[in-house]
């Protein structure tokens, strides 16, 4: 679920120029699960998460440290091997010395960065298709580091010479190329300079940590040690609470506990950097991109309108657990503790879809077990869902994928190489398990595999998105709409349910992914930009479970302090990765699918519309992907939506079905679960009152003899008559010392 830049390492690898690795924390594999060469996840390529990664062997680990700093950059765009390195150093001299227009200078830059292009995607390629082979890794990183320096001499130069021409200012699209000359140009600098020890030495923490395995004494061999890959796959298949609380604190203390140190030199000189480009910190350097002088403002607007949607989806989730984890759930905070949520980092919820299923008994669709589908299946079911709004056929950049057994550090990826002709995806072999899910990443990766064909012709600088989230939310509206019941029914290899139950657990399933990435993705970047924006904060990982317990209800399972630093267990953060991305892009999906349903004229539901076959819809969707970068991403959205302002209307219509579901279904819940809880204590009472009148009997009976002396004495065993009893009384008394009855054994 790569997806280049997507994934970044688990997002793994990002890219952007060019080779436009989109970036999506839930990439094809689905949120932030990948496997891959990035976050340590040995297998994870698991059905249904995304933005993780991971790698396995020694080799590997190696390859993520070198191959991260390489790939994973947001605007990292690979070259070529070490003869063509240096050509293009001397080109890149020569065009310095020049004393041309501007004009010239960008023309020439331009030619360099298409000869780059090609030159990194074709190095890419061969690496990535011969992963075990060291000098096509070298030679890929070599290119990479190239590639990123002549990003930065191309805004270096830019700047130096030319930002005094008042034709930047006035000429439209001199300043678009200026934006995105220096936005490129500035966010490779820290990342990419002879000043990133503190990235190298976070990625390597990261990358090489392993932790003892549960239950384990002695931790000195393989088998007694767990890889992220390994924690992974126990988050989302245990059911045993200390073995995922342990698990949980043994990863950030491997993590985020030996990075904190490192981390504040990393935020200072992130911050020096980005001061000397005339920004007032990191966190707007990395803004820049969005070309949004409020965008604090835009992502609480945004954040605060699904917020209440995330909310109901937590507050029905956390009900439902509580039947399988009373203890953890039994104070009543509204939180759920981190580690009961199936992923390692509680941004996807997926993994816990079985307990929490508002129909468990109606089955998800699945492969028709009289049919035996293949990979290439998927991707034609894809393929055929774009020609039918009028796209040209993406088949040769699938034609040759191979059915083969995945490999731990095999990583799904899209590839434009740069030619305008040749597109490749790079495919696991996986063999299909989850229909929904093979059919979303073959959806998301030829998504962009379109996204690529469409803006070919454009100059290499707007070969792009016009901002970091178009790519993935333009490439998950067909995965969205291959994946519903309605339209899974119209494929002969898929055996589904239809009506309103399966349409509910199908729309839940989708909640369970996009809502709480969402969430993480606000939290976590939200976090940062607090962080560069206030060199004066102490408590960072106090901020960070502020804001985690605040806007998520998210909490930690053990108590944290300020020797830890719990956002650092994410790739993202050690790499100098931007995670907001997966915010924006999952809102401007929605937002342009809902405007694709009224130009398909669409009534009813906005998750009941198709359009399949529409080709004045795909045509209008078309026409905006084929801007590219050429325009502002306002200008890209009006002419897609007829807006210029992100909106959450979409994606609150998709989803307004559900929420409505899980308010009632909740309230239910809750009502059920106090009940019992207010009834337990008198059940309780009723049983503690019987076994003590039974204790009693049975004492009563056991005594029974003695008791019947004692009263013979008193001459009860011949006249129950109180009176008798009463009358009697003193004489039983004064002889208790003549028959050796005393009132204790009595």
């Amino acid at each position: 679920m790569l997806y280049n830049k997507a994934i970044n390492l688990i997002l793994l690898f990002t890219a952007t120029v060019a080779v436009q690795f989109p970036n999506n924390p839930t990439s094809a594999m689905s949120a932030d699960e990948r496997l891959f060469l990035g976050e340590n996840k040995k297998g994870e390529q698991s059905n249904e998460s995304a933005h993780e990664v991971e790698i396995d062997a020694e080799d590997n680990k190696k390859f993520l440290e070198d191959a991260m700093k390489a790939v994973l950059d947001p605007a990292t765009v690979i070259i070529k091997n070490a003869d063509i390195v240096e050509n293009f150093k001397v080109q890149l001299d020569e065009i310095d010395k020049e004393n041309s227009t501007l004009e010239i200078f960008i023309e020439e830059m331009d030619k360099l960065s298409l000869e780059v292009c090609k030159a990194s995607q074709e190095s890419l390629w061969a690496f990535v298709t011969d992963i075990n082979s060291e000098y096509k890794k070298k030679k890929m990183i070599r290119v990479a580091a190239e590639e990123d320096e002549i990003k930065k001499q191309y805004w270096k130069i830019l700047k130096k010479k030319y930002a005094d021409d008042q034709r930047i200012a006035n000429d439209l699209k001199l300043k678009r190329k200026f934006i995105i000359i220096k936005e490129r140009g500035t966010n490779v600098q820290m990342p990419q300079t002879k000043q990133r020890e503190e990235i190298d030495t976070m990625q390597r923490i990261w990358s090489r940590t392993t932790v003892c395995a549960f239950n384990t004494t002695v931790c000195d061999s393989e088998n007694a040690s767990r890889t992220m890959s390994d924690i992974i796959s126990i988050f989302k298949t245990s059911n045993d609470t200390n073995e995922l609380v342990y698990y949980w604190k043994a990863y950030r203390d491997a993590t985020g506990r030996k990075i904190q140190p490192i981390f504040k030199h990393y935020v200072a000189k992130m911050n020096d950097v980005a001061k000397a480009e005339n920004f007032t910190d990191a966190g707007e350097m990395w803004r820049y991109a969005f070309e949004d002088e409020d965008f604090l403002g835009t992502v609480d607007r945004l954040w605060g309108e699904i917020k209440p949607y995330y909310d109901n989806l937590h507050s029905y989730v956390r009900a439902k657990l509580k039947t399988y984890y009373k203890q953890e759930l039994k104070d009543d905070n509204k939180l759920i503790p981190a580690h009961i949520l199936g992923n390692l980092w509680a941004q996807e919820w997926q993994a816990t879809y079985s307990k929490v299923a508002p129909y468990p008994d109606v089955a998800r669709p699945s492969v028709d077990e009289n049919v035996d589908i293949l990979s290439i299946d998927l991707f034609n079911a894809v393929d055929n869902f774009h020609q039918s709004l009028g796209f040209e056929s993406s088949k040769d950049a699938y034609q040759n994928i191979k059915e083969s057994l995945p490999t731990v550090n095999c990583l799904p990826s899209s590839h434009d190489m740069c030619d305008g002709v040749n597109y490749k995806i790079k495919w696991c072999g996986e063999r299909v398990y989850d229909i929904t899910v093979g059919l979303s990443r073959a959806a998301r990766l030829l998504g962009h595999i379109q996204y690529f064909k469409h803006y070919r012709n454009l100059q290499p600088l707007y070969r792009d998105g016009p901002n970091p989230a178009f790519h993935d939310a333009i490439s998950d509206i067909v995965a969205v709409q291959l994946t519903s019941p309605k339209y899974l029914q119209t494929l002969s290899f898929v055996k589904v349910t239809t009506g309103v139950e399966s349409t509910i657990n199908h729309l839940f399933w989708l909640a369970l992914e996009k809502f709480p990435l969402m969430a993480y993705a606000y939290v976590l970047d939200k976090w940062r930009w607090d962080i560069f924006a206030n060199s004066s904060m102490e408590n960072w990982n106090e901020h960070w479970w502020d804001l985690r317990i605040k806007e998520t209800g998210i909490s930690p399972p053990v108590p944290r302090n300020e020797s830890d630093l719990d956002p650092a267990a994410k790739y993202h953060v050690v790499s100098h990765v931007q995670y907001i991305t997966y915010l924006i892009s999952h809102i401007l999906e929605f937002q342009v699918l809902l405007s694709l349903c009224k130009k398909a004229n669409h009534t009813g539901p906005l998750h009941e519309c198709s359009i399949y076959g529409d080709k004045e819809t795909g045509k209008l969707l078309s026409n905006g992907m084929s801007l590219g970068a050429s325009e502002d991403w306002q200008t890209v959205l009006y002419n897609m939506t007829g807006e210029s302002e992100l909106s959450t209307k979409g994606i609150i219509e998709y989803f307004s079905g559900l929420n409505d579901f899980l308010k009632e279904e909740t309230a239910k819940l809750v009502r059920d679960n106090e009940d019992m809880d207010t009834s337990a204590p008198i059940v309780v009472g009723i049983i503690v009152v019987i076994l003590t009148l039974l204790m009693f009997i049975l004492y009563c009976v056991k005594k029974r003899d003695a008791s019947s002396r004692l009263f013979s004495l008193c001459g009860l065993s011949k006249n129950g008559s109180l009176d008798i009893a009463t009358s009697e009384l003193s004489q039983c008394k004064t002889n208790e010392s003549a028959v050796g009855v005393s009132e204790a054994k009595l």
